[in-house]
Order: structure tokens, then C-alpha cells, then sequence
């Protein structure tokens, strides 16, 4: 079975080029030729029943930063050249369904795009590939070919018939977070500013309202494609195709994780188009036989047989799994990943910075040093609470942490999906 990674330098909201030459030469500044209005396209039609998503915009030259938006275009999606599936622009460049629909088998669909200046796009006519369901994902501990010890997603799909079969692959990775120092307390500042009524800066504790921040969950999407093909096996079976690794010191295995692994069924047509990305995105030197460029798709222009246009219109059949599993279930009695931020120090930033001084009177008025580092740092919210100074001490009152090892929300989000099994 042969499995592909590809890390894309030609993407398909724009062009990037790039070039990594270390010598003592005097420095190339790139440009890019002859694309910068080429249309980007980022369409692709599965059999799911919903409301599907195209991404329209312009090819940027290297020198540029922001995507260029496509907008006001007429976009559509045509049936068995009979139906018709409109798209609505629902932010610039971004065009959704105006109803849920998915694709069938044995149908023919043409993605069909009309710019606001009146040119005109088509692709290919596409079918929707036979849908494969994912037999198998499991997850064992391994170390890979760098050494590094880790947890590797492992995909098995049953015997596929006598035909090729063609995959591409992307995840979703979920993953519980627990703020190591979280404390029922938190700051609450009673006077901020300076010399307010003749007093100092004033900073209390009071118990929080709830238990926010104290378990969180992140999220990571895959940023690769990924490839496998049946092509040139004696069986026709996916078996053992390893889809993501991750390092056991990486810090989204230390409580629970899950990871949603979607296999789209693929066209040879669609395979090759990424495949070929593969080639550009793996040439050892600019200066080799294949060198990064245009790469031609399924979509043309019809105003212009001379226009080039980027991306593919993809029909994909689509499978999805989701497995959970604990740090412990594969790394039992064994020292957790490191925290990503380091909670062994406690901070105690002043309260009443050095050299403050207000002038006599009811209402007095700051002739020193007038910032809070302690009131600074909670505004900001770099810090979180963590234990009261003993002895008291009226200028440095607190002990303080970096605000994630108190509130994991700097890290995730605070909801629970709905997905979630604990």
C-alpha cells in the first residue's frame, strides 16, 4: 500500500513559492510571473447532505500578503447538465449551497462559475467515486523513523475488489486540557487608579463564580495531504496505512484525546492532481528537472482559452471514524508530557511600584511612579492568582502564576463539544 504526506507550497488560496539556499552569496529576492490573475479555486462535492462550501479568489504574487476575495460571481454546481445547484456569497470569496444536497453515484456534476466582469468558468464533467468506508482506525505506540517515541493513527480498509482504489486523507484532532495550577480565587481590583482619594492601589481575592477555565478542550486540524492508493499491489486493501503520528511529549496527549479521521474516496484524475503537488513540493532544488509552476486542474475558462486557472474540482465519497483513548492506555505508570508553559515559578509583581508618592490632600495627585505592575499584569491578563504572601506584604501582596497554568482557556476552549465522551 503507498501512503503520501504532502506539505502544499502551492496552495490553493494563492501562490507561495518557496526557497531555502544557504551560501555566501549575495541574497535572490523572488518574484512570481504570470499568474497574478490567474482564478483560485477551492471546490470539492461529497455525497454528504448538506451545505457545501467553494472558495473563490485571485492568485497572489510572492510579494503580496493578502488573499485577493473573488466576490459577486454566480456560482453553481450542475446535475446530469439538468440541475442546478445555486451558491450564495455568504462573506467575500466564500460561497455556500442554498440548500443541502449531496452527491449520488452514477451522476455527472460540473461546477460552473460567472465573474462579475462576465467571464466564464467550467470544470470537467465529475462522477462521484464509489464510497469506501473506513473498516478499521486504531491507535498503537510506536517509535518512528526519527527515533521519537509517540502514538501512530493506524487505518485498515477490507479487501476493495479487483479495481484500484484511490484516498485521500484529512483529521480533526481533539484533545482535553487541565489548568495544573486552577484556583477557586481570583483577583478582583478595588482601586486602580493612581492617588485615587489620597489612597494607594488596592487588589483583593474573591471566590469565582465557577469552575471556568478549569478543563478546557483544543482542537488541531490536519495542515498535510495525505495520500494512499491500492495501484500496483497484489491485494487491493489498505492495511496498516499509518495517517498521523504524534510524539508522546507532545503536551494534547496528557488526559484525553481523540482524533476524526475523514477518508475521501478519490478519482485517478483527482489523485494524479495531487500527486503531482507531491512532485512540486519534494524537488530537492529550484534549479531541478521539475521545478514549481502552474499546475493545470479540471477548471477552464471559457471566455479565454489562454487564462490559467488553479484548483480542482473534486467529487469525493466520504468516511469518517473517531476513537478516544487515554494517555495512560498506551504510556501506563509513565511521567505525563510538560505543560507547555512552565508553572514551577511563582511571580510576585508590586502592587505599589517603587517611587510611587501622592501629593497631601482629599484628592490626591501622583508625582512618581503611577503604574501597578501587579494591576498592569492582571489587566492584561498575563497572570492568575495563586497563593497569598506570608508574611502580609501591603507593597507585594501575591503570588502569581502565567495565566494558562490557572485558566486553560489560553489554550482551548471552555465548551465541551457535543462529540466529547469522557
Amino acid at each position: 500500500m503507498k501512503g503520501y504526506y504532502i506539505h502544499i507550497i502551492f496552495s490553493l488560496t494563492g501562490i507561495t513559492i518557496i526557497l531555502a539556499i544557504s551560501s555566501c552569496i549575495e541574497a535572490f529576492e523572488a518574484e512570481t510571473l504570470g499568474l497574478q490573475t490567474a482564478l483560485v479555486v477551492d471546490a470539492r462535492l461529497t455525497n454528504e447532505v448538506k451545505k457545501h462550501h467553494i472558495l473563490l479568489s485571485n492568485a497572489r504574487s510572492f510579494e503580496q500578503e493578502d488573499i485577493q476575495h473573488v466576490s459577486n460571481a454566480q456560482v453553481s454546481i450542475v446535475e446530469n447538465a439538468d440541475t442546478i445547484y445555486s451558491f450564495e456569497e455568504i462573506s467575500p470569496g466564500h460561497y455556500v449551497s442554498t440548500i443541502a444536497f449531496g452527491a449520488k453515484t452514477n451522476q455527472t456534476y460540473q461546477l460552473r462559475i460567472i465573474n462579475s466582469d462576465g467571464r466564464s468558468y467550467v470544470s470537467t464533467n465529475e462522477t462521484m467515486p464509489e464510497n469506501t468506508p473506513i473498516a478499521d482506525l486504531t491507535v498503537k505506540r510506536k517509535t518512528n523513523d526519527f527515533g521519537e517515541d509517540g502514538v501512530a493513527v493506524i487505518l485498515n480498509n477490507n479487501s476493495l475488489g479487483s479495481q484500484p482504489r484511490y484516498f485521500r486523507y484529512d483529521y480533526q484532532e481533539n484533545y482535553e486540557i487541565k489548568a495544573p495550577n486552577w484556583d477557586p480565587f481570583t483577583f478582583d481590583i478595588i482601586d486602580s487608579i493612581a492617588c485615587l482619594d489620597g489612597d494607594a492601589f488596592e487588589v483583593d481575592i474573591k471566590p469565582k463564580n465557577s469552575e471556568r477555565g478549569r478543563i478546557c478542550y483544543g482542537e488541531n486540524l490536519s495542515k498535510n495531504i495525505i495520500l494512499a492508493s491500492t495501484a500496483n499491489l497484489n491485494e487491493n486493501t489498505i492495511s496498516d496505512f499509518e495517517v498521523h503520528f504524534i510524539n508522546r511529549e507532545n503536551y494534547i496527549l496528557t488526559h484525553r484525546y481523540s482524533i476524526l479521521v475523514t477518508q475521501y474516496s478519490q478519482s485517478v484524475d483527482a489523485h494524479s492532481y495531487y500527486q503531482s503537488l507531491l512532485a512540486f513540493s519534494t524537488s530537492e532544488s529550484v534549479f531541478s528537472e521539475v521545478q514549481p509552476g502552474f499546475l493545470a486542474g479540471n477548471i477552464y475558462s471559457e471566455t479565454n482559452s489562454d487564462e490559467n486557472v488553479i484548483g480542482y474540482f473534486e467529487t469525493a465519497a466520504v468516511s469518517s471514524e473517531r476513537i478516544f483513548f487515554n494517555y495512560q492506555d498506551l504510556f501506563p505508570d509513565e511521567n505525563l508530557p510538560e505543560f507547555p508553559f512552565s508553572c514551577s515559578g511563582l511571580g510576585n509583581p508590586r502592587l505599589i511600584p517603587r517611587g510611587y508618592h501622592c501629593t497631601m490632600g482629599a484628592s490626591g495627585v501622583c508625582d512618581g511612579n503611577c503604574e501597578s505592575p501587579l494591576i498592569g499584569q492582571i489587566q492584561a491578563n498575563q497572570i492568575v492568582f495563586a497563593a497569598v504572601k506570608e508574611p502580609t506584604d501591603f507593597l507585594a501582596p501575591y503570588y502569581t502564576l502565567p495565566k494558562a497554568c490557572g485558566d486553560c482557556t489560553v489554550l482551548g476552549s471552555s465548551v465541551k463539544p457535543e462529540f466529547w465522551i469522557d
